[in-house]
């Protein structure tokens, strides 16, 4: 009889957390495996259900009860992030635990993979194998006594102990084992950090070092007269008046992505010279020709970028972008603009000198050479893939 496998989604947004679950589930079902997932938006599950995975509606989090300082944005630490989404209240832990109890009662995994779903895997604690995977960001080490501080924007508005304590109350009104620790939200059988080490913003936390990203296809270098400007944002950040400015100043050179765009609103960039395209494009070819990547800051596009060695720029929107754009510049690769400040503006003028940075992109071109041959010595899906079937 078939293995069962249960993928699971709890948080975050986009399609990044879906178009990652599939290509694994694909895998394991072409070795046999019988694939279902749980995912937190359904209307973002469409590569999943290209790849032929059965689809269930994960558990949501009730809304915690209102704080005086909830105006304030919270994102100083993931507990911040986390607590702020349900798990300072064990009245939004409960139903959630206990929904996902009867998921898994109804569905009999042999094996959970947990995909930024902390309350799943503690659900399935003692029912089945659970199999950790997800970016960096989202996946810190299961020891961590406390979460490290990412920045000083504000200060943390939650502490762990509150956390833990929300948590574990939850846990025992369902008569489930307490966490002694907040990194055991991500506790599991196994677990592989689906990222470069130097978007890792636990690496030296870590007792392992993160995999590698699990990539749609094989970066190949950028050719090296490349000309492109290639931009992959949202509505949100490409609305932005200054935004729009940059992008209308890059026309001529520039090739634009915007997922669910009107297509009236990019008209002017297309009138302009920009080639506009209605639907996703290869990554490996749209690197390719490009000379400069303009993207949000998420770990997936960063990573298409590093390994072709094209150099970035980032427009970060929360936490999670800005360190990995603030990563990327470190290292020499990335101009990165905070954008979550409601002051924040950016000119045209430093992003088209980005253009122009003969020593950002000689850096870009290395550091390229270097992480296509990290992902040439070990396929971070394969080695992802054989993890979870030595599981089952």
């Amino acid at each position: 009889m078939a293995r069962r496998v249960l993928l699971t989604w709890e948080q975050g947004a986009g399609f990044g957390h879906t178009i990652q679950l599939a290509r694994l589930g694909r895998r394991l079902a072409e070795a046999g495996a019988e694939v279902a997932a749980a995912v937190r938006h359904l209307q973002n599950a469409g590569p999943l259900a290209e790849a032929g995975i059965r689809l269930i509606q994960a558990p949501p989090w009730p809304a915690p009860a209102p704080r005086p300082n909830d105006h304030i944005p919270a994102s100083a630490t993931l507990t911040d992030s986390l607590a702020r989404v349900g798990l300072r209240d064990p009245d939004s832990v409960r139903p959630a635990l206990r929904a996902w109890r009867d998921l898994l009662d109804a569905e009999r995994p042999d094996l959970m993979v947990c995909d930024y779903a902390p309350l799943a895997g503690l659900a399935a604690r003692g029912r089945c194998p659970v199999m950790q995977v997800s970016t960096a960001y989202c996946l810190p080490p299961a020891d961590l006594e406390a979460m490290p501080v990412f920045h000083d924007f504000v200060p943390p508005l939650h502490t762990n102990a509150e956390v833990v304590a929300a948590v574990n109350a939850a846990l025992a009104d369902e008569g489930l084992a307490p966490i002694e620790r907040i990194g055991a939200l991500f506790t599991g059988d196994d677990a592989f950090v689906r990222s470069f080490q130097l978007l890792d913003p636990y690496a030296d936390l870590r007792s392992r070092q993160a995999e590698g990203p699990v990539m749609a296809e094989a970066m190949r270098e950028a050719s090296p007269g490349a000309r492109t400007v290639f931009a992959y944002v949202h509505t949100d950040v490409a609305a932005r008046p200054d935004v729009a400015a940059v992008l209308m100043a890059l026309a001529p050179r520039l090739e634009i992505f915007v997922p669910g765009v009107d297509p009236s609103w990019l008209a002017p960039l297309s009138a302009a010279g920009a080639i506009v395209h209605g639907r996703p494009v290869s990554m490996a070819e749209a690197m390719a020709r490009s000379r400069l990547l303009i993207h949000q800051g998420s770990a997936g596009v960063a990573a298409d970028a590093l390994a072709a060695g094209v150099p970035q720029v980032t427009f970060s929107v929360h936490v999670e972008h800005w360190l990995n754009g603030e990563a990327l510049a470190a290292a020499g690769l990335s101009r990165n603009f905070p954008l979550f400040h409601p002051d924040a503006r950016v000119a045209p003028e430093p992003v088209l000198a980005a253009l122009e940075d003969r020593d950002m992109a000689l850096i870009a071109a290395a550091a390229g050479r270097m992480h296509r041959a990290e992902l040439a010595a070990r396929d971070p899906l394969d080695v992802l893939t054989e993890r979870c079937r030595a599981l089952l």
